[in-house]
């Protein structure tokens, strides 16, 4: 995200071409809520009911109960998919018309799977995120040619990854840092399969790594391991040219023992969930986005408390996780509200605001969304480019429903 990530279908999110370039720490405060003054908002009316919901940088997605894909927020290339590159506060429709089951939003793009395993994707082309040798951008959903049906599907900050209906992974988009799990380091506009010896269950592209999980628990990443994102604090077991080490092939955690469910990949820090619900992550700490108790980068490790948790997200320096009983709780950084309810960075996980249960979550750079057991959509976090879909720039310091306009 530098813009962030994170991205993920699933994921998360979260992704950039050329060179790394970290943000300056930030400084670590209480934060102030000074609100900005009130927007001037539009006619608005209650969402339709939804069946998953993907945050990305800047931008937000939704596919209804009836297949239908909705989009909202930034959209300077085209990443909303509905032919304008026009910011929209409130959600627009992608591709009427077309069956949806499946949408993963990433750093400047977005791509979506409908329900006869067609893969589409838009926005920013640059590093051939889109599975295409398209340059710039692309508005509206193009249909990715010379590829398998996909089941699954997650989007990074420049780099896109889907999982077959058999286990096969394939990535496409971004490889300076070797996010796409191959040999050599050189973007791709070509899906290219990934382990191919191996039978994945689920992946998520993160900001300039991936990680994924086979069908039998094991858990591999590859690509940059700033701030140790891959889990391992030596070079030795990757292409090392300098520090930070890259890892041009899927590596596995030093976590041999366990048997994981699910991974989320934020900028620089990743999280899993193991078969018994205990969730564990590594990385970047600065911000308390490990929920370890402290502030030090950590190989994995199990976070605090003795909640059991079944969805996690990461985000640009925060994490936010569903447990068991339906409760989405949030650590690590707040300065745009991200932990929904808390005042400052926290180190540990607490829940949000309010007492709605969900289902799924997603988390973007600085906002997250998440589906309650209703089927509404709630947002909260960062609202500069209106990927709350709220009708408004007003960040959000809880969950907010998704709204419409008349």
């Amino acid at each position: 995200m530098r813009r962030l990530l994170l991205a993920g279908l699933t994921i998360v999110l979260a992704c950039s071409s050329g060179d790394v370039k970290e943000k300056a720490a930030k400084p670590h405060h209480t934060v102030v809520r000074d609100e900005p003054p009130p927007d001037q908002e539009p006619s608005v009316t209650t969402a339709p009911n939804f069946a998953s919901v993907a945050a990305g940088y800047d931008h937000s997605c939704g596919v209804s109960e009836h297949a239908e894909l909705f989009c909202w927020g930034r959209n300077d290339q085209g990443q909303l998919g509905d032919s304008t590159t026009d910011e929209r506060e409130l959600p627009v429709p992608v591709g009427e018309g077309m069956q949806w089951r499946a949408v993963a939003v990433g750093g400047s793009h977005s791509c979506a799977l409908t329900v006869d395993g067609a893969t589409y994707c838009w926005g920013s082309s640059v590093s051939g995120q889109l599975g295409s040798d398209t340059l710039g951008s692309l508005s509206s959903p193009t249909r990715l040619l010379k590829v398998p049906a996909f089941v699954k599907i997650s989007a990074g900050e420049s780099h896109s990854c889907a999982i077959t209906a058999d286990g096969k992974l394939y990535c496409w988009g971004e490889n300076e840092h070797g996010e796409l799990g191959q040999s050599r380091f050189s973007k791709s506009g070509v899906a290219t399969p990934v382990a191919p010896q191996l039978t994945w269950a689920t992946v998520s592209a993160g900001s300039h790594d991936s990680c994924a999980i086979t069908t039998d628990g094991k858990l591999y990443c590859w690509g940059l391991n700033n701030g140790g994102a891959l889990g391992v604090e030596s070079g030795d077991a990757c292409e090392s040219d300098g520090e930070p080490e890259e890892c041009a092939l899927p590596l596995r955690q030093p976590v041999d023992s366990l048997r994981f469910t699910t991974v989320a990949t934020g900028t620089n820090h990743s999280c899993a969930i193991t078969t018994a619900g205990v969730l564990y992550c590594w990385g970047s700490n600065d911000r308390g986005q490990l929920g370890s108790g402290f502030r030090e980068p950590l190989a994995p490790t199990p976070v605090m408390g003795d909640a059991r948790y079944t969805v996690v997200s990461a985000g640009r320096a925060f994490t936010c996780a569903l447990t068991t009983a339906g409760v989405v709780q949030c650590w690590g950084a707040d300065d745009e509200g991200q932990l929904a309810g808390r005042a400052a960075d926290a180190t540990v996980p607490a829940p949000v605001a309010g007492t709605t249960r969900f289902v799924t979550l997603s988390s973007g750079e600085t906002h997250s969304c998440a589906l309650s057991t209703d089927h509404i959509v709630y947002c909260w976090g960062s609202n500069a480019n209106g990927q709350l879909g709220t009708g408004a720039h007003k960040r959000s310091f809880e969950p907010t429903r998704l709204m419409f306009g008349k």
